[in-house]
């Protein structure tokens, strides 16, 4: 029996997901990326209700996002990963480039939506990776002409501030998303941010995108000034703010691989801000001479 097929398109990735449409379209952050598009078009596959073997010996990985927690195994035939919520445990499998993803959450389970947000974020983190994406955990603003900026730094240092001030301050600007855009090389060279389904707090969830002409390093200060940041010191700021698993060496040197290209061809400075248009001026000034 052939298994239902919903789709999503996020930065020009096409994802299919084995579930009822009205599981992604009842949830507002998936259901601008839903769209029409057959299996053979799909980049990767999401598979739903699937037994997932259990895995020998320790992780070798465990990150603790959000109230979650994520233990990470590399195999032979591929990359095992238990998140772990205080209320039970969703298992998956993805095999060799991210193609195939399978998961043991079913559409009846009482933590779906929340599974199917976890599930499909890894999927089209690390199956991205192979193709010139990442994740970068920011805040990123648009333009009219098509430009666009990316705020980074660590929880707290005024990254979403910046982008509201930028929304009350620059004409024609819009907030693309305030968490996890997207950032993808494309096959032409050209870079650009996109617009996904995780927002973080703030709910911005867009199709949209915009090239990306500078990413700023935010630094609270009592002046503020403009610095552009050498590439080896821009590249570990980047590195930073980027999602991703170490121990899963073949995504973590693509994902590198797209560091390094975003680093080579989009400046990158240290804003030292107030959060006040005077800042925004100068992020702004600079976004607009490039």
């Amino acid at each position: 029996m052939s298994m239902e097929m919903t789709f999503l398109k996020i930065a020009e990735w096409t994802m299919a997901v084995s579930c009822n449409p009205a599981l992604l379209g009842q949830t507002v952050n998936f259901r601008p990326f839903l769209c029409e598009a057959t299996e053979g078009e799909a980049d990767c596959h999401v598979w739903l209700d699937r037994e997932i073997a259990p895995v020998e010996g320790g992780p070798l990985q465990e990150a603790r996002p959000d109230g979650r927690v994520l233990r990470i195994w590399k195999k032979e035939d591929g990359i095992y990963i238990h998140i772990v919520y205080p209320d039970g445990v969703c298992r998956l499998h993805a095999d060799a480039e991210w193609k195939n993803v399978e998961t043991d959450a079913r559409e009846t389970d009482s933590l779906i939506v929340q599974e199917m947000n976890d599930v499909l974020m890894l999927a089209f983190a690390y199956s991205m990776a192979y193709a010139g994406g990442v994740l970068i955990h920011s805040s990123c603003v648009g333009l009219d002409n098509g430009r666009g900026a990316a705020f980074i730094g660590h929880s707290g240092i005024g990254k979403s501030t910046h982008s509201r001030l930028w929304l009350r301050y620059v004409p024609t600007s819009r907030l693309i998303n305030d968490d996890q855009p997207a950032v993808r090389v494309m096959p032409d060279g050209r870079i650009f941010l996109f617009g996904t389904p995780w927002s973080g707090k703030t709910p911005c969830y867009r199709d949209d995108r915009a090239a990306l002409k500078a990413i700023f390093c935010m630094r609270q200060a009592e002046e503020n000034r403009l610095v552009r940041m050498d590439a080896v010191k821009a590249f570990g700021e980047l590195l930073k703010s980027t999602s991703m698993m170490r121990c899963d060496l073949d995504s973590y040197r693509k994902i590198v691989q797209t560091l390094s290209t975003i680093v080579e061809r989009v400046p990158i400075y240290r804003l030292e801000n107030r959060p006040e248009k005077e800042a925004v001026d100068l992020s702004y000034g600079a976004v607009r001479e490039i």
